[in-house]
């Protein structure tokens, strides 16, 4: 009789950043305040100079922004024109996307890391 000892793989999901909490202490805050609070990303810059990056698993020396989405739905703009057009007080959730396996998906688009927001 032999035993056979299988190892089971955790997957640690990050929570989608809820929103709503902030804006009820400080409804002033920007898209990019948003995301400097979520783990995996970094926010450069300010106004129209700023530049989103997201730390995934093969780009230490990221400098290219990663792909937004909205609602699900690619948006074809940078981080400027985004935050130009949603109103922080719209978002219901944030969620970053940093793995392979998550970004897969999304093809060559999603290598530098995908930013999903979804709006209420």
């Amino acid at each position: 009789m032999s035993c056979k000892s299988v190892k089971e793989k955790t997957t640690y999901l990050e929570p989608e950043f809820q929103p709503d909490t902030v804006v009820a202490t400080q409804p002033e805050i920007s898209l990019a305040d948003y995301l400097r609070r979520l783990s995996g990303v970094t926010v450069k810059g300010q106004g129209d100079n700023t530049l989103v990056l997201v730390r995934t698993g093969n780009s230490f020396m990221n400098t290219s922004e990663p792909l937004f989405l909205v609602d699900g739905n690619t948006f074809n703009g940078n981080y400027s024109q985004l935050s130009s057009m949603i109103n922080v007080l719209d978002i219901k959730s944030v969620s970053v996307y940093k793995e392979p396996s998550e970004t897969g998906i999304y093809g060559i688009r999603g290598v530098n890391g995908v930013i999903n927001i979804k709006l209420k």
